[in-house]
Parts: structure tokens; sequence; C-alpha cells
């Protein structure tokens, strides 16, 4: 009989064991599932962020040019219609390369001198030189300046999305290091183009 107790004792505290081992395997999946979702969404996050800052970028380099634009107008160079050269501004950015944090790479095409490859053919002769017409840039101020408000949106609904993606220290961490991208850089950078936009206007 003390046997039969003893041996239904030791029955119930290994199934105890057992019971407290599955729920700690259990909270232990739930935890790894919930950080796998957490670090798939930081990562779906920061694909949306360098997007955006891709046109971040663009936009800035389209401000820059707008900026030489007006300052070469009031120097008194001509305009070139855009319509009557389609296929140069198609690939006008074409030899723009940016890489994943949304940086100008720089290409072969950077260094070149065109005025110095114009002025002397394949055998050497001199070519009469030429001014080449400005294009008009393709925004005005208040467009540029609505296109980087609308760029700011998007980085702001992206930093309040982020504020609901908790998890453990590698999120954390991945979650802080897109947050700090999206506010030490982006948002400064919309500040300086904003900025230039309305210098002069």
């Amino acid at each position: 009989m003390k046997s039969k107790k003893w041996q239904m004792a030791a029955a119930a505290g290994a199934a105890l064991v057992a019971a407290r081992l599955a729920h700690w395997q259990y909270q232990q999946y739930v935890m790894f599932k919930k950080r796998h979702q957490s670090l798939k969404l930081l990562q779906e996050v920061e694909s949306i962020v360098i997007e955006v800052a891709s046109r971040l970028m663009q936009l800035d380099n389209q401000v820059k040019e707008l900026l030489k634009y007006d300052i070469d107008k009031e120097g008194g160079v001509t305009e070139l219609d855009e319509a009557a050269d389609s296929t140069l501004n198609s690939c006008a950015l074409s030899n723009y390369h940016f890489d994943s944090q949304a940086n100008k790479l720089k290409t072969k095409w950077d260094s070149y001198d065109v005025d110095a490859d114009l002025e002397t053919d394949k055998q050497g002769n001199t070519i009469r030189k030429f001014n080449l017409a400005r294009l008009v840039p393709t925004h005005t101020r208040s467009k540029a300046l609505a296109i980087s408000h609308g760029i700011e949106q998007e980085f702001e609904a992206v930093l309040s999305f982020l504020d609901d993606i908790r998890g453990d220290v590698e999120v954390k961490r991945l979650r802080k290091s897109i947050v700090s991208k999206i506010t030490t850089d982006y948002l400064a950078r919309i500040d300086t183009i904003q900025a230039m936009i309305k210098s002069d206007s």
C-alpha cells in the first residue's frame, strides 16, 4: 500500500514537472514567434524607410537644381523646353545610384569633364564651344515644399507605428537604429530642404 501511494505521489510529481516544463516550452515558443514577427515587421518598415529616403534624396537634388536654375535665370541663361528634349529628361535620374542608407554613390561620371570633351573631338580637333541651355526644373518651389511636407508626414507615420513595436533586446536595438536614422538624418535633411526652398522666395 505504501509503495502504491509512493508511486502515485511520484507520478503526480512527475506529471506536475512535465506540465510546468510544457508550459515553459510553450512560453518560449510564443516569445520566439513574437520576436520573429517583430523582426520581420521591422525589416519591412526599414525597407519602406529606405524607399521614402530615396525620394527625399531625389527631392534634395531637384531643389538644388531649382535653386541653381533660379540663379542662372537671374544671370540671363536661356531655358530649354522640356518637350523639345524629352529623351534627356526621361533618363535624367538613370545615372544616380543609392546605397541602402539612401546616400548617393559616386560613379565615374561624377568627375567627367563634359566641357573639355566638347572642346576636342576624337582626332584632337578643336570644336566651337557652345552654351547649353539649362533644363527647366521639374518642380516649382511650392510643389517642392508640398512634396517635402508629404515625405515628412510619411516619416512621422513610420515613427508612430514604431512606437507600438515591442520585443527583446535585438528588436529594441533594430527599432532604435531605425528611429535614430529617421530623426537625426532624414528629418534634419527635410528641415534643411525646406529652409533652402523658403530662402529668397
